[in-house]
């Protein structure tokens, strides 16, 4: 892989969830990287984190 398709790569995988200088949650930062993984692999994970993510995000907040 070049530098262009990993870039490529990461800006599909963000996906303009960064909007904030705020540190992102620990939900948002594994979606992220689940999605680079699927990305890259064309394989989805073996169980879908994405589904407890607003709990997650709940829970980091407090």
């Amino acid at each position: 892989m070049d530098r262009a398709e990993a870039e490529q790569a990461v800006e599909s995988a963000i996906g303009g969830r960064f909007e904030s200088w705020v540190a992102p949650g620990r939900a948002l930062i594994e979606s992220i990287g689940e999605d680079l993984a699927v990305g890259l692999t064309g394989h989805a994970p073996y169980r879908d984190r994405r589904e407890g993510a607003a709990l997650e995000d709940l829970h980091d907040r407090y």
